[in-house]
């Protein structure tokens, strides 16, 4: 895999195998090309060579789920619920309420007078930064992805919140 713009190469020779049920974590300096990674992943932008995904079960091509929460958690106006449900429409309650345990998100939902169903504004302007992040994490969560993307999204949150959801992400994959 490789990416350039115009003239400038970012990323050359870019080989990754991924095994069902294992973890990893890209790290890197800043700018050393992590977002442009998981952008050219995600086909957001374009890249050279070629990206497989294959069932290890029988070797066919299968369709991808990733669960990405950008470097700014992004929220739709509607409501608590409705933005977990954003990627997988038929969540049931249960599973948005795991998702927002994983992602410490229960806790300030639990607060609210109407918790899942209370409004959120457009951009989610009606919550903190860390309330945010943690909705947008919770959402790539309840999607229940094969693959999640965390760009850079623990930024917003305080350090105890930060190590409690990297644990429970941990425990989380590495159980299922």
């Amino acid at each position: 895999l490789g990416v350039s713009f115009g003239e400038q190469t970012v990323l050359e020779d870019v080989n990754m195998h991924i095994h069902c049920g294992s973890f990893n974590v890209i790290i890197g300096q800043n700018s050393a090309g992590k977002s442009t990674l998981i952008k050219a992943i995600l086909g957001e932008i374009p890249h050279t060579g070629t990206i497989e995904f294959k069932d290890t079960k029988d070797g066919h091509m299968a369709k991808l789920k990733i669960g990405y929460v950008p470097q700014k958690g992004v929220l739709f106006s509607g409501t608590i619920a409705s933005n977990l449900r954003f990627g997988k429409a038929d969540a049931s309650d249960e599973q948005i309420k795991k998702a927002a345990d994983i992602a410490q998100a229960s806790e300030f939902i639990e607060t609210k007078n109407d918790r899942y169903e209370s409004s959120i504004a457009q951009g989610g302007s009606n919550v903190s930064g860390g309330q945010k992040q943690r909705l947008a994490i919770a959402r790539a969560i309840a999607k229940d992805p094969h693959i999640y993307v965390f760009d850079d999204s623990f930024s917003a949150l305080d350090l105890k919140t930060d190590a409690a959801l990297r644990k429970a992400v941990s425990y989380t994959h590495l159980r299922a």
